[in-house]
């Protein structure tokens, strides 16, 4: 009479695959493990004003108290200018080139300029304010948040045509655009997706992602470098951009003319 094989038994080996297939599986599963995804622009985009908001104080008030404590106080004076008070000090800090009209209906403010420079183009005319910014290259971009701020500020490239506009998408990092956009606001917003190609779109949606993520040295060579707080540089390379394009753009149109 044939003997009746009995089943063998799992080996060790086999135990030790399913547990850890199971293990995996079971980590899939739990959605606070899985891998993070971006998700549409305009979502990524709305977390990201809303991070813009929450992180950054000096932008939550417009003028006034901005941080006070027993030992320090910062007020805002205005978009660019701020006084700090400590235990052994009272100082005014300037984040930036900042240009107001004054009740003379006259552009005052604090430049920073290079003396060099300066000296170099003193045999100019500098009596207007345009020629005094483009003789000393200051970027517009410190005057982007002010209405009433010279003509030449970031504004002048809605009235570009089409290949212009899509020159300066082109000429930006993305990282500094999403950042640019974020500092100047919705209407930067709103130029940008009008003539980005659906890959730019991508690559900003995407450094809004890790923005809005936090973890900006990981997985993104661009993010290594920035986060919300860098916005500063962003703003001088886009105003950098926009005064480059300009300057090709009215080359060619002089030398058609």
């Amino acid at each position: 009479m044939a003997k009746t094989k009995k089943p063998s038994k799992p080996g060790l080996f086999s135990w030790f695959f399913r547990f850890f297939s199971s293990k995996g599986k079971a980590e899939d599963q739990d959605p606070a493990k899985r891998k993070k995804e971006p998700k549409t622009f305009s979502m990524e985009w709305a977390v990201a004003v809303d991070n813009w908001k929450k992180k950054l104080r000096t932008k939550q008030v417009s003028s006034g108290v901005v941080i006070e404590s027993p030992k320090f106080r910062l007020t805002k004076t205005n978009e660019k200018l701020f006084r700090a008070e400590g235990l052994d000090y009272s100082l005014i800090l300037v984040t930036g080139n900042h240009l107001y009209k004054n009740k003379e209906e006259k552009w005052s403010g604090v430049l920073f300029v290079d003396e060099g420079e300066l000296n170099q183009n003193l045999s100019k005319d500098l009596s207007g304010l345009d020629g005094l910014l483009s003789s000393l290259s200051i970027p517009k971009t410190d005057l982007f948040l002010d209405t009433n701020a010279p003509k030449d500020d970031w504004r002048v490239v809605l009235s570009w045509e089409r290949f212009w506009k899509e020159q300066l998408v082109l000429h930006m990092k993305p990282n500094a655009m999403a950042l640019a956009m974020l500092a100047i606001g919705e209407e930067c917003r709103i130029f940008f997706e009008s003539v980005a190609t659906e890959r730019q779109k991508k690559l900003v949606r995407d450094e809004l992602f890790y923005l809005n993520l936090g973890n900006t040295d990981q997985n993104n060579p661009y993010s290594k470098a920035k986060n919300l707080y860098g916005f500063g540089t962003a703003l001088i390379e886009f105003g950098n951009a926009v005064n480059a394009i300009k300057e090709r753009r009215d080359k060619e149109q002089n030398h058609g003319s």
